[in-house]
């Protein structure tokens, strides 16, 4: 399983044990709570699109660099290889 998904899992692990041991110590009314964890339920789920649509925007930003990165490698080569043919130390046959 992948860093992001563990930590993923653990975050909503976490969250599902907190809710629960919330639910039975709390001294509050039963409409009270579950208004509560509407709202935070709400805030969860926000908090999840958010990091969801900031990893695919990562992953993105990743694909590019990596393409930049490849041409730019490619670029040096060729370019050294050409300077080292000008320079006659590269014998072509």
């Amino acid at each position: 399983m992948s860093k992001s998904k563990s930590i993923a899992v653990g975050f909503a692990l976490g969250s599902v044990v907190t809710a629960a041991a919330t639910l039975l110590s709390t001294p509050k009314a039963g409409k009270e709570v579950r208004k509560d964890l509407k709202v935070n339920m709400d805030k969860v789920k926000s908090t999840f699109t958010t990091i969801k649509r900031d990893g695919i925007q990562l992953k993105e930003k990743m694909k590019i660099a990596k393409k930049q990165k490849r041409e730019a490698l490619q670029e040096t080569a060729a370019s050294t290889l050409d300077t080292i043919e000008e320079d006659g130390s590269l014998e072509t046959k």
